[in-house]
């Protein structure tokens, strides 16, 4: 078998990353993507077709291959017809007559099988015993990955943080998610999107991604999604969609990627393009800065609304991301819900209702969740809420609020954390730096001036009379000498002059990270920046430092100047004060007295209190109030100290509404804390008891990659010249590595290898799909059996073709077999496990090998005969099995859902619907079970 890489109409392709799929069929093709259909699957994917992970797949002579009735035949030649193959081939038939046919390539089976050990064993192609055991440890990693729970968190380079998890695991293991997610800020909300995404897309639940996210936002979702969660996605603009069609006009851009990030104003000022995206069709839809969408019963909804609305309607999942639910209102905050299930929220007066009697539902739960005693009418309450009267014990009032939690009204499609909820978050510390004013200084003219007159002079000659600089030399050099530092200024230029002088004239560790910078040496900053002894002191960031990154190893902040938007300020202080940050952040805000800047400074801290602690209703006080404040920047009049005072009076009003209707079983629902726990603790008993680090660094080493241990606990992994193996996704510069979540989160230049990293998943992909380490023969080192004696050991993989979605192999009983016979055909596979031979095999040198298989051929294929009989016998029982598992497992989350419907309008049909779908479909391919050689070796036992 060999690849080609010309496309034809009735090819077959095996995909690179999916093949599960079985044998796919080239159905369309053009000059940008291809269509592949997967028959056995029932799925089509379109590729891009510069880069689609697809292997031609075209048989030799002498290959067997199968036809759609499942015959076998095998190949006697090859013709190539244009690019796609006839094969003339001959099988026997019942009566044992010979039938030659020409099958062309389309006609083939979708079932592939590219390891055949018993063939490569006798034609003596063995592979070296550590390449065998390498196999089957992939093999067995693989098979515990499919049952495992844990399935597409695993590779996120996020912290375990209880309440993402909780929400990514309630969520994203949902088929076709539609929820509103709403923690405040700090808390995480995108780190939730990208690791339902990446759970969604991890199990087939979702294939095609959709981002939707303001301008100033796409290179930051971009890069979070690369580099948390290794998921490229792709930025259409302007630029590159006009590039697309300018080579084929008739060619939809959205259909040429299968992730995509773009602008909502690029939807909205090019209505063609909104058009081609919703005809392209996506799983998902990922809309952040929801609060933007605006709707209301008198006039509906603002263009944005609109949009999405048109997209949500078409797409089956949705994620909305917005940190202000409520704060514009509860007719703002119904409209989004109204995009989620228009169903179910489709009548505002109705909604308003049942709200404030699920505030009455929270009080009641709220006493549950406290030590509080229930008195007679609150139980009475909840004998009426539940169905069913209760007890004041401490097990039936748990269970009471998970039932109410499960009835919650916007429970199940509403998550909001709040920071008093969560916790952990040690504080912030403002600590003003007033200096004198330049006899220079602008005191008038433009805000712009006034504000930022270091912007008007990009050759840095502003510095010689700016204060600031002064100030933040001498902080450096004295109070702050001993502490990581970040600064975030406005632009790149400010940024670049700053590190010039700190690093020359006042010799300070410097490191920046700005917008004009590559990837890599952004990334080269950071690292530096997080290196403890010999790091940089001090890291200077443009605007762009306080999108996507996270420093919460340093607890110093240097605002160098003040945005223009409390929410951009907000971003800069999270930098710092997020989960994870051990130390309360001191923010240094330097500013000249007398100036515009001051007064900014007293409008943050004294009118929105915003450096103290998160305020939620900053953005909004300031909309408010943007035009007195403009005046009152632009020059020193009487009437600041009076809006101060009058903005500081309002936001306490406002915050303690928030406060007062706070929903406490929301939040309870957002993260029940017992449920985060155990998800936390079966993430880090996996990690601890990995076996990835050992595996990674065992097949870099038995196939001539590179790697080098770092004194820092990180690996440098290249490709070189002798390598063994082709096609794993590693980059030609090679790349550098932790298996360690710690490590991964402080050093920003280190990927984080699990089983769910690209190279790692290329590795397994490669074993699956190639003969790497099928076939071995050794010696066994024992006294307990008579030299000269063999023994045959065999791998089987039960399996089964399906749409990832189903999970099929999770239902498996047994999904690798493994066979021990000695050469007379006695049965020792469960009297000797295989880690047991471990220790006491040796590699046998290749002519000593062939010698053994050519004098053993006729035992050897009897063996395997004999095996392979073994196995189907188990088939029937494997398969009843795995039908009574999946058939359990599916029915009692569809049960949990259409009892919850009785109670909580909110579960949709059409979800459980698509539930009973998925169960009839999968226990129909559960009859198909399939039987595949992985591995076979001879043993030959000597004494010791």
């Amino acid at each position: 078998m060999k690849n080609l890489q010309q496309f034809a109409i009735g090819q077959r392709w095996l995909s690179d990353t999916e093949s599960e799929l079985g044998l796919g069929v080239l159905i369309d093709v053009d000059e940008r993507a291809i269509s592949i259909l997967f028959p056995k699957s029932d799925e089509t994917r379109v590729y891009a077709r510069s880069n689609a992970p697809l292997s031609r797949i075209v048989f030799n002579i002498g290959d067997m291959i199968q036809d759609q009735e499942g015959f076998e035949w095998q190949v006697l030649s090859v013709e190539d017809r244009g690019g796609v193959m006839k094969y003339h081939a001959k099988r026997n038939d019942e009566n044992g007559d010979e039938v030659i046919k020409d099958l062309n390539e389309t006609r083939l089976g979708a079932h592939i099988q590219l390891s055949k050990p018993l063939e490569r064993m006798l034609a003596s192609q063995v592979d070296y015993k550590e390449w065998y055991d390498l196999r089957i440890q992939a093999l067995l990693m693989q098979a515990n990955m499919k049952r495992s729970p844990l399935r597409g968190l695993l590779g996120a380079r996020v912290g375990l943080i209880p309440h993402q998890l909780y929400i990514a695991n309630e969520v994203g293991t949902r088929l076709a998610p539609r929820v509103l997610l709403a923690d405040e800020v700090g808390l995480g909300k995108t780190i939730e999107a990208g690791l339902i995404i990446h759970q969604q897309l991890k199990t087939g639940r979702s294939e095609r991604v959709l981002i939707l996210v303001p301008d100033s936002l796409q290179y930051q979702w971009m890069i979070e999604m690369r580099r948390r969660f290794n998921l490229p996605f792709s930025i259409f603009d302007l630029t590159r969609t006009a590039s697309i069609k300018e080579h084929d006009p008739e060619l939809n851009p959205f259909s040429t990627e299968q992730r995509i990030i773009a602008s909502i104003d690029l939807m909205l000022d090019h209505p063609d393009l909104h058009e081609q995206a919703i005809e392209a069709g996506f799983d998902l839809l990922v809309v952040d800065e929801a609060h933007h969408l605006i709707w209301s019963e008198q006039e509906g909804g603002n263009d944005r609304y609109d949009l999405v609305e048109d997209f949500a309607n078409k797409t089956a999942g949705v994620l909305l991301l917005t940190a202000t639910p409520e704060q514009l209102g509860v007719e703002s905050h119904f409209a989004r819900l109204r995009l989620l299930d228009p169903q179910r929220f489709n009548d505002l007066d109705r909604f308003l209702a049942e709200e404030e009697q699920y505030q009455q539902t929270a009080k009641i739960a709220e006493v549950l969740m406290s030590d509080m005693p229930l008195e007679e009418g609150q139980l009475a309450s909840l004998e009426q809420l539940l169905g069913h009267p209760i007890q004041d014990e401490p097990e039936l009032r748990n269970r009471a609020i998970h039932e109410l939690l499960d009835r919650h009204g916007t429970g199940r499609i509403l998550f909001r954390n709040t920071r008093e909820a969560i916790q952990g978050f040690p504080g912030r510390d403002c600590l003003p730096v007033p200096l004198p004013r330049p006899e220079n200084w602008q005191t008038e003219g433009k805000l712009r001036e006034q504000m930022w007159p270091e912007e008007l002079q990009i050759d840095g000659a502003w510095m010689e009379h700016d204060p600031r600089v002064s100030w933040l030399m001498n902080a450096l050099r004295h109070e702050l000498k001993h502490k990581k530092v970040l600064l975030i200024a406005r632009s790149g230029p400010v940024v670049e002059s700053l590190e010039s002088a700190l690093r020359i004239h006042a010799g300070i560790r410097t490191a920046m990270f700005h917008e004009g910078m590559s990837l890599l040496e952004r990334d080269q900053a950071a690292a530096y920046f997080a290196e403890d002894s010999y790091g940089a002191q001090i890291l200077l960031c443009s605007e762009i430092g306080s999108e996507g990154r996270n420093f919460q190893f340093a607890s110093d902040l240097v605002l160098f100047d003040l945005p223009a938007n409390p929410d951009v300020l907000e971003q800069r202080i999270g930098r710092l004060d997020r989960i994870g940050q051990e130390n309360r952040i001191q923010i240094h805000v330097p500013y000249i007295e007398g100036t515009a800047q001051e007064r900014m400074f007293r409008w943050y801290n004294e009118g929105l209190n915003i450096f103290s602690q998160i305020s939620p209703t900053a953005q909004t006080l300031q909309e408010n109030f943007i035009v007195e404040l403009k005046e009152n920047l632009l020059a020193d009049t009487p009437e600041f100290e009076p809006l101060l005072e009058q903005v500081n009076e309002q936001r306490l009003q406002l915050e303690a509404a928030m406060q007062e209707g706070r929903d406490r079983l929301l939040e309870y629902n957002s993260c029940r804390p017992q449920v985060a726990k155990r998800i936390v603790k079966a993430l880090e008993d996996y990690e601890d008891n990995s076996l990835v680090p050992d595996f990674i660094k065992r097949f870099m080493s038995a196939t001539n990659i590179d790697f080098d241990e770092q004194s820092n606990g990180t690996v440098i992994i290249r490709p070189t010249d002798q390598m063994q193996v082709q096609g794993l996704q590693l980059e030609e510069d090679g790349m550098t590595v932790t298996f360690y979540r710690d490590q991964a989160q402080t050093r920003e230049d280190s990927q984080f290898l699990t089983l769910e990293h690209p190279f790692v998943e290329s590795v397994m992909e490669l074993i699956n799909t190639q003969s790497f380490g099928s076939t071995n023969v050794a010696l066994l080192k024992s006294n307990a059996i008579k030299a000269g004696t063999m023994l045959v050991e065999m791998w089987f993989k039960v399996d089964v073709i399906a749409p990832k979605v189903l999970n099929l192999g999770a239902s498996l009983p047994k999904q690798l077999i493994r066979v021990l016979l000695t050469e007379n055909g006695q049965d020792l596979s469960e009297k000797i496990a295989s880690h047991i031979l471990q220790p006491y095999t040796q590699h046998l040198d290749g002519n000593n090998a062939r010698q053994v298989i050519k004098a053993r051929r006729e035992v050897i294929e009897a063996r395997y005969a004999q095996a392979l009989d073994m196995v189907k016998a188990q088939l029937p029982q494997i398969q009843e099995g795995a039908q009574q598992h999946y058939e359990k497992r599916w029915q009692k989350e569809i049960d949990r859902l259409n009892y919850l419907k009785q109670h909580n309008p909110s579960i949709r049909q059409d979800e459980v619907d698509r539930l009973v779908k998925h169960q009839q479909e999968g226990l129909g391919l559960l009859k198909q079970l399939s039987i595949s050689p992985e591995a076979i070796r001879v043993l030959v036992s000597v004494n010791p």
